[in-house]
């Protein structure tokens, strides 16, 4: 066994791969949390103010000319405000107050672009994916792949990836997928083959070629901030499906929003999936999240849309979330 060389002082020099930074599990489900609110409370911004920034440009614009996006962005450079992360949760109060609404966008865009913060939220979101913790969701994934897939199939299929966090997880190095497109809304390191975008405003391909056998989207459904977006979400994977196969798409969510919902249960999550065009081929629940395998079914859209257009009490409870998803009525 080679041993590590000491300095003079009896320390030990050279690397040491094991000594990498990370970082507490509770630290990290806190950042990722606090990430995820601001995304939703800035989407919730944007929509209240009339504003669009699908290009990621709108920071530097705001901040040279609306003095209020500016005084957000520098109250939040100092430090945390008290008074801005109490109207941070209740924006929809304020929608009358545009002065107000535009410090709030200040505030929450300077957290997110700033490069500390994207670090952190980059650092937390591989830690809580780091195979030691249990936290790659694609190893589900694979294993149910690999049973539905005949062997003597050597067919490679391309998969797209929703909210990835590493290019090192088993759906990128299993050899089932090739290629992995991955894109995650946060990503702050296109080094590691990650696309920083949002799956709402990615182009839908024109050739089929480009298209995918596999979606996964794992643990992105639950920060879409409204019932009808999450919906469209869902709506949207059929368009990224090649047309000529069956389709899979793989979901993950945290466990709470079906089991403990009061307008959403596995089952109806089921139903729905199965009135826009899906086949439910497997479901696993664990501690804290609950894994779902999907094909599409062209023939399996006989269940009637209109009992997902609008909100269904299914249960009640002390302690229940409310959690829901919910179809355009078209």
């Amino acid at each position: 066994m080679i041993r590590r060389g000491k300095s003079i002082t009896g320390k030990p020099v050279g690397p040491n791969k094991t000594q990498q930074k990370t970082i507490k599990p509770s630290k990290t489900r806190k950042i990722i949390r606090r990430y995820h609110f601001l995304n939703q409370t800035k989407l919730k911004l944007l929509k209240l103010l009339s504003l669009d920034d699908a290009n990621n440009l709108l920071y530097e614009s705001l901040r040279s000319g609306n003095s209020h996006f500016r005084e957000g962005s520098d109250l939040r450079h100092k430090e945390m405000n008290s008074i801005i992360e109490t109207q941070l949760i209740k924006t929809n109060q304020h929608k009358e107050d545009k002065s107000l609404l535009y410090k709030l966008l200040g505030y929450v865009y300077y957290e997110l672009t700033d490069s500390q913060g994207l670090a952190n939220y980059q650092m937390a979101s591989k830690m809580g994916q780091d195979s030691k913790r249990g936290g790659d969701s694609s190893k589900i994934l694979i294993e149910w792949m690999k049973e539905i897939i005949p062997r003597e199939d050597k067919r490679v299929m391309r998969a797209l990836e929703i909210g990835s966090l590493s290019s090192r997880n088993k759906i990128s190095t299993s050899g089932i997928f090739n290629p992995v497109v991955r894109i995650d809304l946060n990503n702050s390191n296109d080094a590691e083959g990650i696309i920083r975008q949002d799956f709402m405003r990615r182009p839908i391909p024109k050739e089929d070629s480009d298209k995918f056998d596999l979606i996964s989207c794992s643990l992105v459904l639950n920060f879409v901030p409204t019932p009808i977006g999450r919906g469209e979400m869902c709506e949207r994977f059929e368009q990224f499906l090649k047309r000529d196969e069956k389709g899979y798409v793989f979901i993950v969510l945290p466990l709470p929003c079906l089991a403990n919902s009061r307008y959403m249960t596995s089952e109806r999550f089921h139903s729905m999936m199965k009135c826009i065009g899906y086949k439910k081929l497997q479901y696993k629940e664990a501690k804290k999240v609950c894994y779902m395998l999907y094909q599409r079914a062209y023939d399996n859209t006989t269940t009637k849309r209109s009992p997902f257009t609008k909100k269904k009490q299914c249960r009640d409870g002390p302690g229940m979330n409310n959690f829901n998803i919910m179809l355009n009525k078209d």
